[in-house]
């Protein structure tokens, strides 16, 4: 008996010992899960930048969120999946974490998220939120499973995450103005 108890402790403690968490280490994070679902990596950090630019004599300005580099650092899989600690357990992660394509340039990767047209109207098909629908599936207390609702085609994606007091949420205003990158935290990723 005393051999049977000593050999399901050591049992219990190296099965646990070896199953790496998924989860990120910290909150407000995202992490890619392994194929295998039995690891996990952290993505990077982004750095984002609001911006606008003319578009033509007579169209205006169009304001957008871009990130540093043509490419994203970390790639996955059409299908894999993330994890994502929220910073606030008291609101739904849905409201926290928001995934959004982004369209390369030659060094840089670009949201277009709103615009004002040369009269100072709005560029209203421009304001409208392109988030990419995702599920969210509890793991454990505090940290939640990410996928796309359905496969990511080959490109550039970025999720975007609000901070305390901000929004995960970077629609263009009903003016066409756009939002400020002020508060959010931004982790890139590319499909191939």
């Amino acid at each position: 008996m005393k051999h049977t108890l000593i050999l399901a402790l050591i049992v219990l403690f190296s099965s646990s010992a070896s199953a790496q968490d998924v989860c990120p280490e910290f909150a407000n994070m995202v992490s890619v899960i392994s194929e295998d679902g039995k690891s996990s990596k952290e993505l990077s950090l982004e750095r984002a930048v609001a911006k606008q630019k003319k578009k033509g004599i007579y169209r205006g300005y169009d304001n957008s969120v871009r990130l540093e580099g043509a490419t994203a650092k970390v790639s996955v899989k059409s299908r894999q999946k993330f994890a994502f600690k929220p910073i606030n357990p008291q609101v739904h992660p849905a409201q926290q974490i928001k995934l959004y394509p982004f369209k390369t340039a030659k060094s840089y990767r670009e949201l277009v998220v709103g615009g004002v047209n040369t009269f100072g109207g709005s560029k209203n098909r421009k304001s409208t939120d392109n988030a990419i629908l995702l599920n969210l599936e509890k793991i454990k207390d505090g940290c939640y499973e990410v996928s796309s609702t359905a496969p990511l085609p080959a490109g550039e994606y970025a999720f975007s995450l609000g901070g305390q007091g901000s929004s995960a949420d970077v629609a263009g205003t009903a003016a066409g103005y756009g939002s400020t990158t002020q508060g959010q935290t931004w982790f890139g990723f590319s499909v191939k």
